[in-house]
């Protein structure tokens, strides 16, 4: 019943998972990495034969092959370059790598000569890498976006939790690097968001000179900007299970693109036009906010779940989810050992999925609507639209603490694997802290834009987001301070989590079968006396 409700979506998120799975697989079997042009040729001969043999659910396996042969070619780069790394080039100097910068570069003095040590973020192959040089002349300091030889040795920490973790390329001497293309610095759209990014910054520190901390939190859960106190209070949230309301993630991008479509509305669009332009205004705040992984899946999710909506189509966050899987896991396979991106990923599946489940069944409050619709009949609507508000309320909390534990049964497994924690707080925390999350970005991005307008209107909405940021501390340090809800334990192994996710599956099943079912109670429209009752089934 619950696969033909939610056939399509399923089967999207079943193509991600084929994937995914031809991919571990190909990173376990990395020894036959040099063999990916033979999977390739395989790959390619199963696609002719499921075309004319009309096989449709040879597509599955296809996207097996095709993610055994990514993580083939993945892993035949990263052998060479292994391999290059321990070998000295032909000028007798270690083996150049030609990096191109891509984050800000950071500078400090060079205390054993007059120079500086710089560092900055690049990729090879694949692989992150951060580059650390000496360099005795300012005008040899790299600027983002250009190019540089850099002549060096690569080094991965043993507490490195993948092949894949970002390394350092050690560059010894001022000498063994130099620049081989130069950018225009003040035109790359990275400078510029960055210029834009301060702006905003300063504008939602507006009449938060009175506690600077306040003013840092809300520059991090609006626009990523970390800072020292974020870290001071690291364990407090982290113990709290609510430390990801303060990373730009899916709940930052839903909320703002929420805001968006709202405001548009507002204006009279249609609902085809406030989604036209509802994406290139994510995109362009994904952008200000730092571009970090999380907030571009979340923005590529949400602009394939409005984009529905252009084409005619109803909007499915499964299929959406499952859409942006393989975006993502197709184009950087590397991310199979990226801990935030599968957290990310389960949460949002196990949120889905829950929707879709409870959605189903009668909730515990149906009786107010049946008492509601029996008032109706009565004559007694003032009755009837006092019942059906509690309803919703009451309805609202519910729907707060079932996603609030569908995300917790989902992210677990994986956060006992990495961390060794399980973190029971987050069960009753989020369900405060998310709303009032929601509440603190609003407010936030209304402050900024109003005090482009009005300095003193936009210090009132700063200071509104900053009391909800001060509601949520409190209650992260309340429940972080309760004994027992935050706990220690060994790392679990993947069939650890495997039996966790198989023993939740088996029990859903099971009340599946014994809950009773969604009633379908209506209750007329009325208007009187400036109420109105809500006319929705459930």
């Amino acid at each position: 019943m619950f696969w033909h409700r939610n056939k399509r979506g399923l089967a999207i998120v079943a193509l991600a998972a084929a994937l995914i799975a031809g991919e571990v697989i190909g990173f376990v079997t990395s020894a036959c990495a040099e063999f990916w042009p033979w999977a390739a040729s395989v790959s390619v001969l199963v696609v002719c034969i499921s075309v004319g043999w009309c096989l449709p659910n040879a597509r599955y396996l296809v996207l097996m092959l095709l993610g055994v042969t990514m993580a083939w070619r993945m892993e035949a780069a990263r052998l060479d370059v292994e391999m290059k790394s321990r070998r000295l080039g032909a000028d007798g100097l270690p083996p150049a790598f030609d990096v191109k910068v891509e984050s800000d570069v950071a500078k400090r003095r060079y205390r054993r000569r007059d120079g500086w040590m710089v560092n900055f973020n690049s990729h090879i192959e694949g692989m992150p890498v951060k580059v650390v040089a000496p360099v005795v002349r300012e005008g040899d300091v790299p600027k983002p976006g250009e190019t540089w030889r850099c002549a060096g040795w690569l080094s991965l920490k043993k507490s490195a939790h993948s092949r894949y973790a970002c390394r350092k390329l050690w560059v010894m001497h001022e000498n063994h690097m130099h620049r081989i293309e130069a950018a225009d610095c003040q035109r790359m759209p990275s400078v510029i968001y960055r210029r834009m990014s301060d702006v905003l910054s300063h504008h939602a520190g507006i009449g938060l000179g009175w506690c600077p901390d306040l003013a840092s939190f809300n520059r991090a859960m609006l626009l990523g900007r970390r800072t020292d106190a974020m870290f001071e209070k690291r364990d407090v949230f982290a113990a709290a299970g609510t430390m990801h309301v303060f990373a730009i993630s899916g709940l930052h991008v839903m909320l703002v693109a929420g805001f968006l479509k709202m405001l548009l509305s507002k204006v009279g669009l249609p609902s085809r036009a406030c989604a036209a332009c509802t994406i290139p205004l994510l995109a362009a705040y994904v952008m200000l906010s730092g571009a970090r992984p999380s907030a571009v899946r979340a923005a590529i999710m949400m602009s394939l779940w409005l984009g529905a909506s252009l084409f005619g189509r109803k909007p499915d966050m499964l299929a959406a989810l499952g859409n942006t899987a393989l975006v993502v896991y197709g184009t950087s396979p590397a991310l199979i050992f990226d801990t935030g991106c599968a957290l990310s990923f389960a949460v949002m599946l196990g949120i889905a999925l829950w929707i879709r489940w409870s959605s189903q069944f009668a909730t515990p409050l149906d009786w107010m609507r049946r008492i509601a619709a029996r008032e109706q009949s009565l004559g007694d609507n003032r009755r009837a639209v006092a019942l059906l508000t509690w309803h919703r309320r009451g309805l609202m909390v519910l729907g707060a603490l079932g996603i609030s534990c569908a995300a917790w049964i989902a992210g677990a497994p994986i956060a006992a694997r990495i961390f060794g924690r399980i973190t029971l707080g987050s069960l009753v925390a989020n369900v405060f802290v998310v709303p009032i999350a929601g509440g603190a970005v609003i407010l936030g991005a209304m402050g900024i834009a109003a005090s482009m307008v009005s300095a003193p209107l936009g210090a009132v909405l700063n200071n509104l987001s900053a009391l909800c940021t001060w509601f949520m501390e409190r209650i992260s340090e309340m429940v972080a301070g309760l004994p027992g809800l935050a706990f220690e334990t060994l790392p679990w192994s993947w069939c650890d989590c495997l039996l966790w996710y198989l023993a939740w599956i088996l029990l859903f099943w099971l009340l599946a079968r014994h809950l009773p079912p969604r009633e379908f109670i209506s209750v007329t429209p009325w208007n009187g006396g400036g109420e109105s009752a809500d006319a929705d089934e459930h």
